[in-house]
């Protein structure tokens, strides 16, 4: 018997579609993807041309229509995201959000309620990071405790863009250093620890032009241990998670994205033994990540992130803006 062949639609001409994803999906034998949608049918038309897709359209509604649409990559801006994805369920199609999947607590409580009444149709967050081999490396690393008890982890991602037209620095379009890449910090504590904090602290600098976060620093107390994590958007570009135990450390490089998702990668483990190098094999965690989504749907398993472990997270990020008010917000200046 021949293995399903997967048909997916592109919401949105976003570059991280053309650049990463959209080839990711192409390598894989048993998928097409069959179609694009802008809010533009030229722009459509143009990303369509540039990436090998034979259909284009100038609306998200009618990509929603098509027939033949398995499943549906959500990389719109980000106040789009739970919008489109509670549409893509009531049509019936699989939707793969970009993170980070909603902007509050309340709007990703929405997403939850459609997939509850649309139960055939599943939507999961897109944190490709977490599918590289590195981290279930690390993972079992920090099981085995070959750093000892787990400690700390520090957490750290940043860039520097003042663009005013680009939509990470447009408040209204869900921009700003926390929900762009902050979340990233957010959710690698939280897989560390296997857990969600007990406390939450944090400081947090807006940009008095975007309104948006443009420096936010945090402290997670976890059960087990602390998570600090530093994210901004007008900070030279860097990333490095380290994990530190009592009898040694990890320092991750390349922890989340990098400039070829196929790059090598290797991290660090340091212990009263010297410095031991792990690296792994070139790989693309989108490739792994769009083909773990398709078996669980096929085989009717639990997806790899579901929206309650999305909702955690969430509820870090509402807690890092208002701590002191329980995390709950609604995306307003």
């Amino acid at each position: 018997m021949s293995e399903k062949k997967w048909r997916w639609g592109i919401l949105s001409t976003a570059n991280i579609g053309r650049t990463r994803f959209i080839p990711a999906l192409q390598s894989i034998s048993n998928v097409e993807v069959v179609a694009v949608a802008s809010r533009n049918l030229q722009k459509a038309e143009t990303f369509a041309g540039e990436c090998g897709i034979a259909e284009a359209y100038g609306s998200y509604q009618e990509l929603l229509e098509h027939p033949d649409i398995d499943i549906l990559y959500n990389a719109t801006p980000n106040h789009l995201h739970v919008s489109l994805s509670i549409k893509a369920l009531e049509y019936g199609k699989h939707v793969l959000c970009e993170k980070p999947i909603a902007l509050t607590t309340h709007e990703l409580d929405q997403l939850i309620q459609a997939q509850q009444q649309y139960p055939l149709a599943r939507a999961m967050e897109g944190f490709m990071y977490r599918f590289h081999p590195q981290w279930r490396y690390i993972c079992e690393l920090i099981r085995d405790k070959k750093i000892g008890e787990l400690t700390h982890i520090h957490a750290t991602f940043t860039y520097f863009n003042d663009d005013p037209a680009n939509v990470r620095n447009q408040y209204n379009l869900g921009g700003g250093a926390l929900l762009d890449i902050g979340c990233y910090c957010v959710d690698v504590a939280k897989m560390v620890f296997n857990g969600i904090p007990k406390s939450i602290q944090s400081y947090v600098e807006y940009d008095p032009i975007f309104s948006t976060d443009r420096l936010t620093t945090g402290l997670l107390e976890f059960e087990r241990g602390i998570a600090t994590l530093v994210c901004s958007t007008q900070t030279f570009p860097f990333q490095q998670v380290c994990i530190h135990g009592t009898k040694g450390r990890i320092e991750v490089d390349i922890p989340f994205n990098s400039t070829s998702d196929e790059e090598l990668r290797s991290i660090r483990i340091i212990t009263k033994k010297g410095v031991l190098y792990k690296t792994f094999d070139q790989i693309n965690a989108y490739v792994l990540m769009a083909q773990a989504m398709q078996q669980a749907i096929e085989k009717q398993h639990t997806l790899p992130i579901t929206l309650e472990d999305s909702m955690e997270t969430m509820v870090i990020i509402d807690r890092l803006f208002y701590p002191k008010n329980n995390g709950f917000r609604s995306h307003t200046p």
